[in-house]
């Protein structure tokens, strides 16, 4: 049985006393690390949404000038940049665009990119040309601010439902891109994947029915999971670098809009999409190191999905394409 003076002698041996103190000084910064996470999370988003509100504001006011100087066309590339230069530095989060020259050599085109979250708008900001418009959901026309902007930059709203509605839109869009030389960027999967790890959603068949039909390239542009950075589950937003890569256009010469030619154009554009963004999720791993937890979230689902075939591991029989034209 030890004494109280060996006892004490042994708590305050270097031993034990130097593993001891670093306990101690680091238990307040976890506390404050645990409190102020939460508290950087809401700050940052909301510092998001009053800036994507202010860019839509800035959007509808600089209409009128940009209509006045005959750059119509230009209204979304505008606001795109002053998200860039403004509330992207606000949250502390850089852009680091590969390839962007392809988006300069390949125009018009259809420009297909990933959707993980609201945070999109920020990629869009770093990589949006000149004379290009985007192709939304016709709800997101009725949204305060956000629509006005969108109907005075002659955004293209379609209807989801009508299938019919939006085959005749596809038409009048693709005569439209080709007489004023216009670019289309557009979401395929059509939602938010909202995902922690490198994935896709199944694509919707808009995209590549309005390439065909305007016999114009898709490029597709791929975003890294960034997860690392803003993940509402687990109240993220942190500060740092994504990557954006702008892959090799894809010619839509000799294609035809027959299911078999679209399924395929489809999956060669989903395939590459899906290829780079698992290789960006590789080397964010790669770089990041840290914690197994963190190294997890980004390690990219296997095997690669493909059409008709077996799933990715994460996804379910419902990532197959859908039938129809959405």
């Amino acid at each position: 049985m030890l004494s109280p003076s060996s006892s004490s002698a042994l708590t305050s041996s270097p031993a034990t006393l130097v593993p001891t103190l670093a306990v101690g000084a680091l238990l307040p910064a976890m506390i404050l690390a645990r409190v102020f996470s939460p508290v950087r999370y809401y700050a940052k988003l909301v510092t998001f949404l009053v800036g994507s509100a202010s860019a839509s504001a800035f959007g509808v006011a600089s209409s009128l000038v940009m209509a006045v100087l005959g750059r119509r066309e230009d209204i979304q590339w505008l606001v795109a940049r002053f998200l860039k230069y403004t509330t992207a530095p606000l949250l502390g989060v850089k852009f680091r665009v590969e390839g962007a020259d392809k988006l300069e050599t390949t125009h018009p085109a259809v420009l297909v990119g990933n959707h993980q979250t609201m945070l999109d708008l920020l990629y869009l900001g770093a990589i949006f040309p000149p004379r290009t418009t985007i192709m939304a959901k016709r709800e997101l026309q009725w949204v305060p601010i956000l629509g006005q902007f969108m109907t005075l930059a002659k955004a293209i709203f379609v209807n989801r439902v009508k299938r019919e509605d939006a085959i005749r839109v596809f038409d009048q869009v693709a005569k439209e891109m080709k007489r004023r030389e216009l670019s289309l960027f557009i979401f395929p999967e059509g939602t938010r994947s909202a995902s922690a790890a490198p994935s896709l959603l199944p694509f919707k068949k808009g995209a590549f029915h309005l390439a065909v039909q305007a016999g114009l390239p898709i490029v597709p542009i791929v975003c890294e999971n960034y997860a690392h950075i803003y993940y509402s589950k687990a109240r993220r937003f942190n500060a740092g670098e994504i990557v954006v890569r702008v892959l090799d256009p894809i010619s839509t010469e000799g294609v035809t809009s027959s299911h078999e030619d679209i399924t395929a154009l489809i999956e060669r554009t989903r395939n590459a999409m899906l290829d780079a963004i698992h290789q960006l999720g590789r080397e964010r791993r790669a770089q990041l190191g840290g914690p197994e937890g963190e190294r997890e979230a980004l390690l990219p689902p296997t095997p690669r999905a493909s059409i008709g075939g077996t799933e990715t591991e994460g996804e379910t029989a419902s990532a197959r394409l859908p039938e129809g034209t959405q």
